[in-house]
């Protein structure tokens, strides 16, 4: 829903209204109901408070104007205070100072599956325009009016909403069942009268599953920890198989120490290994004299 309040324009989604306005431009920025007040305040993006009296709220109306500038850009809250009751009531505008042509709302956020309308309009009034446009960031651009319907759509997916009108200077797109190729920056282009095309991004996030950032993210994270995974593994065989033939060695040089000490004999002052000299003992030799010998008798 929409409504127009002299050049600048106003609208309102959840609750939230949003003003739209060239910079300098003077705007009225109000909140009101049906129920008598006993005072209204305004709190400033910037957290300044502008506060009225009974006099200035008895009407109903609760209302400051104001230069717009960048400085005054963001949310502001209304506060009424009601003379029937003491809790406060409290309205949400956001103020954004644009271009002749601007997103409505510049950040989208949709449920995976659902349908969702983006919109741009200008803010110079209800000012028709020559065309409208969208660059989705994954597909490719199109023109899109009140002609493309839900029965006709662009790629059997992008439709024109029925309540917008571009000799109103709406121009908008209706996504049939959101996807994750839908994710990201959408591009609105628009034609007025002066020949000119203006744009403005709106930025669309998707709910109810992972988006492409978070697959993206997800899916390079699972890579990382294979990998670190793999490096360790490898580490963890080097050093068990380098310690593995380091113990090898240490048993085969225990074992053959102990087999040298189980050749040392027992006796051995020390136990440290002893060489064996061999001592070579002369045979003797007795002959009878009557049995002649051709050798020579060995003596010791």
């Amino acid at each position: 829903m929409y409504l127009f309040r002299k050049a600048f324009r106003v609208f309102e989604y959840s609750g939230v209204e949003t003003i739209l306005a060239l910079e300098n431009e003077n705007v009225a920025i109000q909140c009101n109901t049906n129920l008598p007040m006993s005072y209204c305040g305004f709190l400033h993006p910037s957290g300044r408070r502008y506060s009225f009296t009974d006099l200035a709220a008895s009407n109903g109306n609760c209302i400051i104007k104001i230069n717009a500038t960048k400085a005054d850009v963001g949310v502001w809250k209304c506060y009424i205070g009601m003379k029937a009751t003491r809790v406060e009531m409290m309205k949400v505008i956001e103020l954004r100072v644009v271009d002749n042509v601007a997103a409505v709302q510049d950040n989208v956020t949709a449920m995976h599956g659902k349908t969702v309308t983006l919109a741009c309009a200008t803010t110079k009034g209800l000012v028709p325009l020559s065309y409208c446009r969208f660059e989705p960031p994954n597909t490719s651009p199109f023109s899109i009016d009140s002609t493309v319907s839900v029965s006709n759509p662009i790629l059997n997916r992008y439709y024109f909403p029925p309540n917008k009108s571009l000799d109103r200077g709406d121009c908008a797109v209706t996504i049939r069942k959101v996807k994750y190729e839908d994710v990201g920056i959408w591009t609105c282009g628009a034609a007025l009268d002066d020949g000119k095309e203006y744009i403005d991004r709106i930025k669309l996030e998707v709910k109810g599953l992972m988006s492409t950032a978070s697959v993206t993210g997800v899916t390079v994270g699972a890579v990382l920890i294979v990998v670190t995974l793999c490096i360790l593994g490898y580490f963890a065989w080097k050093r068990r198989w380098f310690l593995g033939s380091h113990r090898q060695e240490e048993e085969e040089v225990i074992e053959v120490q102990e087999l040298g000490q189980q050749r040392i004999p027992q006796n051995s002052p020390h136990g440290s290994p002893q060489v064996r000299r061999a001592v070579i003992v002369p045979s003797v030799v007795i002959q009878s004299p009557s049995e002649p010998s051709n050798s020579p008798t060995t003596s010791t």
